[in-house]
């Protein structure tokens, strides 16, 4: 006998099958690639494949050892767990009958690299600012260089934008991860974000694989019941009734149908509203339409060029006899795109290498940042513009087995990335290349553990593991159902129905406190009711196309909003009983607000350029126009309004180096940046400051314009502990770490939470010498010392006591049911109680059992008689706090005031001067006050760098972040902060007290000065860190003004709130929880521990501050959809407040004591 070997190896006699069946990888778009065999050769008897594979290098045939499949075509997967992302392996697949074997020949095949694509869950993901337009972002797991470019935005009536962009990612260009896309070559990388290049694939073997918005791809394997989804894909797909395919979003309940080849051409929301995607018959793009706005508002027409399904050339939006669009162009040797010029002429020019990696993007304004690969395609380098001749800031990564490693732009780069300073990524051995620790350049280590679904389960930093739960018998492990923080506090949701719209959203959730509330849903899935744990009650109705039709608040007022015939929101109708007026809104041709008209019957014009940029806002009364010019960059260049003229200036990357007004008589304000992007130095009035850190980018030394230090220190989890200011020239520290010679020193600690549990500030040397000490406790009382309190001992969201620790005095707060304060109770001093509506105005107040506010309201919650009264777009315009007279100009701002001489305003007239549209920077005030601002804080807004009184001029000093630390003029007097953010105390560089404040729990203040000084004349931050008025009571928080006699802003707040009892009374303060919470933009409420707190799930219930969000972001017709949606729910809270190992730097304190 004697053996025949054809195409491969055969066993057995020359019987055996004469031809080697042909060996294939069917999908490999999954960690468990199948393969498929088919036989070219007609055997004799029993007939099978035999299927080997290995790991490449092995020298067995460890993943399958000759594992047979009967018939003379199969399929088989190879074992799960075994590969990972791009990992190469060996197969070989033999035909086989009653003679004997022929085998194909051992070829290799690869896990696709797209895996690595895209957005992809549970990827920790690196940002880069490439463009106004432009990002890009490494996931630090698998390499991949994602680019995204923002094309066009279009509205819906109930869904979210529909976005168009297009998107690169490095990891598909390798062989086995090409996408033949509709934006260049298929090797290129490229693709169009929606449309087109989302579709369905068939590999053959009953899956189907998915490629998702921006490269995201997934594979769904057939079971029983229909299809398994990928991991993280918390998605439906079946087979549609008339045909074709759908696939279901469990959060959004959006729909994507694709037809019988797996062509995308319909997004329809919860609603039933479809987005329209045509083709034309080549199967090229054509036309996107989304589902509100006019014809020429919601339609993109697509040109392509090149046969079969060719690439995009130009999008173009026409309507009202005007057409605005987007060219793409390619490198006619390659095809490789190389340019795209946007609406406005702006070109963003892209670069490809010899081997087709995209190696620099030029965006307008020419930043250039360029890129390296390895050979799988992961990033070696991003290097990118400092500002500085000739300087680069260069990022580097670097893939030993299992890790990824990452060196900042201020590593040694003279180093390798191992030896220089790096932030370790330690991976997953699952073959998804997930990040589950991270080392720090300091050491410090963060580590998070999955659920299947990729969600977080477990978060583990310096202070230990918070925890999410995500139980496997509610729809089957996507729902988050609890969390736990490092110190126990607690939260649950429960989902109780079992329809397919709503079984995904909560029917309940559960604070902290013990207190649930609950949440219907209509049969589309639409929030119509909330019900707090004090029986307090919003609800929603909806028209058919889920655009919100009424909303009640717990009062039983109801607002109601109308829509034209193309679902664009063109009214907004009061309550009765109120004085508040229509406020209506029309749109222009490309379905932008046109005009807004406010309940005074002002209405505002506003004029855009072609990429959606505003110009111009024109007020039909006597109020300036504000007008806006932007640089070919994208920033804005000038504004211009009734103060003057404000000029900005940049650096390559969009950071402020510059800012003047030609009303401010202290000057131009300036900036620099470290190659990491760190603030390096601060110009104002005072001179400059230089801002040093350390290797995990927190700053550790500020040196003011007077020379004086301020020392900075952080504990492993990045919080700052000690602030030392003005250390003398024998400053250190002892054995102890503590420091022996200082102005001041001031000193915080945490629990493992991150809530402050103690901060106090010494003086001259002396740590015993304290002006301020103060400690805060979070465990519940029980309900014998508060009636509404969970059981003693229980860790919670609230703070209950704070002790001061100079006099002894302990506060002890008590809340409702509702979470709103209800006392504040201190031993030998002022003791406060509050009594409140279902809306959440307060009522009543006593004082040591005395009353001493009783307040009636309508049902616009606009307090009745007692001195009050509001115009029609709800601002107050007499109030006994506030002023008898109170006017305002065309854009709402408060611009006069007259007031008594009283306990509340020093009397007689004020004027106010704002620039900008809205109040967020006050200019000028009457009695001779000037401000400049500059660059902008953690909660985004401008900070006070230098204000002028009466001719003289006053400076801050702030960290990074831009918490005030000192205030300069002829003297450096530093802010001791409480708790809440509040100044407490004020110490000269001489380390002499000068200044002590108190407050009431509402925010009433008390300045005394100490040791002859005058600085409380000057010094302005207040109440919460908000800026005090310097002629009446009232505190200026962002976009609105506070007052804390009433405990209540003086107007509504600009964005609503539906369906939240919690946020149902615009002119609600910090929820009615002045001891937790703080309101620094005037907008949204947040929790002091939710700002330095790994664990934010604490505060989860109010899910109106998620919804407020949302609408800051994008207005209210987009806030109106997202409530529809329920787009932001629990889990997007969770993992946003608990993304810790996706920093390069760790957690940085929002302030430096809150």
């Amino acid at each position: 006998m004697t053996t025949a070997v054809v195409a491969g190896s055969a066993t057995g006699v020359l019987a055996a099958p004469y031809s080697a069946p042909t060996a294939e990888v069917a999908n490999s778009w999954s960690l468990a690639p199948v393969l498929v065999g088919e036989a070219t050769a007609p055997g004799s008897g029993t007939q099978s494949l035999r299927f080997s594979a290995r790991t490449k290098g092995a020298t067995g045939w460890d993943l399958l050892d000759g594992v047979s499949v009967s018939g003379t075509r199969g399929y088989l997967p190879l074992p799960a767990g075994r590969l990972g992302i791009g990992q190469a392996f060996e197969y070989q697949v033999a035909h086989c009958d009653t003679t004997g074997c022929t085998s194909s020949a051992v070829q290799t095949g690869q896990v696709s690299a797209a895996l690595a694509a895209g957005e992809r869950p549970g990827g920790t993901r690196l940002p880069f600012t490439v463009g106004d337009r432009l990002g890009a972002q490494v996931d630090a797991g698998s390499g991949n260089l994602l680019v995204t470019s923002a094309l066009f935005s279009l509205p819906r009536r109930s869904g979210a934008p529909l976005e168009v962009g297009l998107a690169y990612n490095s990891r598909t260009r390798n062989v086995g991860a090409q996408f033949p896309g509709s934006v260049g070559d298929a090797a290129s990388g490229w693709r169009l974000s929606t449309g087109a290049d989302v579709r369905l694939r068939f590999p053959g073997d009953g899956s189907v694989v998915y490629h998702g918005p921006n490269g995201l791809t997934g594979t769904f394997t057939p079971e029983s019941s229909g299809f398994a989804a990928p991991a993280g894909f918390k998605s439906t797909l079946a087979a549609a009734s008339g045909g074709g395919w759908t696939l279901t979003d469990h959060g959004s309940g959006e729909v994507r149908q694709f037809t019988t080849e797996g062509q995308l051409t319909k997004l329809t929301d919860r609603n039933g509203n479809a987005s329209t995607f045509g083709y034309d018959a080549d199967g090229s793009l054509n036309q996107i339409r989304a589902d509100q706005g006019s014809a020429g508002a919601s339609t993109l027409t697509v040109a392509t060029e090149g046969e079969g399904r060719g690439r995009i050339t130009t999008i173009t939006q026409t309507a009202g006899g005007a057409s605005r669009s987007v060219n793409l162009s390619y490198d006619p040797a390659t095809g490789y795109l190389s340019s795209l010029t946007d609406q406005e002429g702006r070109t963003t020019e892209f670069t490809h290498g010899a081997n087709g990696n995209l190696n620099r993007i030029t965006a307008p304004g020419d930043a250039q940042t360029s890129f390296t690969y390895d050979d799988h395609g992961r990033v070696q380098t991003v290097t990118q513009p400092t500002g500085q001749a000739g300087v680069q800031a260069v990022t580097r990564f670097s893939y030993p087995d299992g890790q990824t490693l990452v060196a900042d732009p201020n590593s040694d780069q003279d180093q390798p990335v191992g030896t220089a300073a790096h932030t370790t990524y330690q991976l997953t051995d699952d073959g998804w290349l997930l990040v589950e620790r991270a080392t720090d350049p300091a050491g410090h280590e963060r580590s998070v553990t999955y659920t299947p679904q990729f969600d977080v389960a477990t978060a583990t930093d310096p202070a230990g593991t918070s925890s999410f739960g995500y139980d496997p018998a509610v729809n089957g492990g996507e729902s988050l159902t609890s969390t736990r923080s490092t110190t126990g506090a607690g939260t649950a949701f429960a989902y109780a129905n079992t329809a397919a719209a709503t079984r995904y959203q909560p029917t309940s959730g559960t604070d902290a406190q013990g207190r649930t509330s609950t949440y219907t849903y209509n049969g589309a899935g639409n929030r119509l009711s909330a019900i707090d744990a004090g029986s307090a009650q919003a609800a929603v109705t909806y028209n058919a196309d889920g655009t919100v039709a009424t909303s009640t608040s717990p009062s039983g007022a109801v607002t109601s909003y109308g829509y034209d015939s193309v679902g664009q929101l063109t009214s907004i109708t009061p309550p009765a009983g109120t004085t508040l007026g229509q406020r209506t809104y029309s749109y222009d041709n490309y379905g932008r607000v046109a005009t807004s008209t406010t309940g005074r019957g002002v209405t505002e014009t506003y004029t855009y350029d072609d990429l959606d940029r505003v110009l111009e806002v024109d007020y039909s009364d006597t109020t300036p126009t504000v007008a806006y010019a932007y640089d070919d960059a994208g920033t804005i260049d000038t504004r211009s309004d009734a103060s003057g003229t404000t000029d900005y200036g940049y650096d390559p990357l969009g950071r402020l180096t510059s800012r003047s007004h030609t009303a401010n008589a202290s000057g131009p304000v300036s900036y620099s940046y470290d190659k990491a992007g760190n603030l390096a130095t601060a110009t104002n009035a005072a001179g400059t400051t230089r801002y040093s850190y350390d290797s995990r980018n927190l700053v550790i030394r500020a040196v003011t314009p007077s020379g004086r230090a301020i020392e900075f220190t952080h504990d492993p989890s990045g919080r700052r502990t000690d602030t030392v200011f003005h250390p003398t020239a024998g400053f250190s520290y002892d054995g102890y770490s503590t420091p022996t010679s200082f102005a001041a020193h001031t000193h915080t600690d945490y629990d493992a939470a991150g809530r402050i549990t103690q901060t106090w500030t010494a003086q001259a040397g002396n740590d015993t010498d304290r002006v301020t000490d103060l400690s805060y406790t979070y465990a519940s009382p029980g309900p014998a010392a508060c009636p509404n309190a969970p059981a003693t001992g229980t860790d919670t969201g609230l703070r209950w006591t704070q002790t001061d620790h100079r006099t002894g005095k302990v506060t002890s707060y008590c809340y409702d049911r509702a979470n709103r304060l209800i006392s504040a109770t201190t031993s030998g001093a002022d003791s406060w109680t509050y009594t409140y509506d279902g809306n959440g105005n307060r009522t009543q107040t006593t004082k040591n059992g005395a009353v001493v506010q009783s307040l009636d309201v309508n049902p616009g919650d606009q307090i009745t008689g007692n001195g009050y009264s509001f115009d029609a777009s709800g601002n107050t315009t007499a109030a006994p706090s506030v002023g008898s007279s109170v006017g305002y100009n065309g854009a709402e701002q408060m611009t006069t005031r007259t007031a008594a001489s009283d306990g509340y305003s020093s009397g007689g007239s004020a004027t106010y001067t704002y620039a900008g549209t809205d109040q967020t920077e006050l200019i000028a005030q009457s009695g001779g006050f000037d401000y400049t601002y500059g660059r902008t804080n953690t909660a985004g807004l401008p900070i006070l760098e230098s204000y002028t009184s009466s001719g003289v001029t006053y400076s801050y000093t702030y960290d990074p972040q831009g918490t005030p630390l000192a205030l300069e003029g002829a003297n450096s007097h530093y802010l001791a902060l409480d708790g809440l953010g509040s100044p407490v105390a004020l110490v000269n560089h001489s380390g002499t007290q000068t200044a002590a404040y108190a407050y009431t729990p509402y925010g009433q203040s008390t300045a005394t000065p100490l040791g002859g000084s005058g600085v409380t004349n000057v010094q302005i931050y207040g109440y919460a860190g908000g800026l005090t008025d310097r002629r009446s009571s009232l505190v200026h928080f962002g976009q609105r003004w506070y007052d804390p006699a009433s405990g209540r802003w003086t107007q509504e707040d600009s964005l609503e709130t539906l369906a939240d009892p919690s946020r149902a009374n615009r002119y609600e303060y910090a929820d009615g929880n002045p001891t937790n919470y703080v309101d620094p933009t005037g907008q949204i409420s947040l929790g002091c521990a939710l700002a330095i707190a790994a664990f934010a799930a604490e505060n989860l219930i109010p899910l109106g501050k998620l919804y407020r969000l949302a609408q800051i972001q994008g207005g209210i017709r987009k806030f109106l959809r997202a409530l529809g949606n329920n787009e932001i729910d629990a889990t997007d809270f969770a993992e946003a407040g608990f993304d810790l190992i996706k920093t390069l730097t760790g957690i940085q304190n929002l302030q430096a004591n809150c």
